[in-house]
């Protein structure tokens, strides 16, 4: 293999893998596992306290 092609076949290789990097990066679509719901949400809240409609309680 002369000089002229490995320099042929080592340019066509760089662009063949830029622009398969190029056209890798940037996320489409859903790509990744999407996290799990609790089967009850209720159950992981903390429950609120309760609110007084007294207004003259002294903490």
């Amino acid at each position: 293999m002369n000089k002229r092609t490995y320099i042929s076949l080592l340019t066509t290789g760089l662009i063949f893998s830029s622009t398969l990097l190029l056209c890798a990066c940037g996320q489409k679509g859903p790509l990744y596992l999407p996290e799990k719901k609790p089967a009850n949400p209720a159950a992981t809240t903390a429950p609120s306290p309760p609110v007084s409609a007294d207004k003259t309680q002294q903490p």
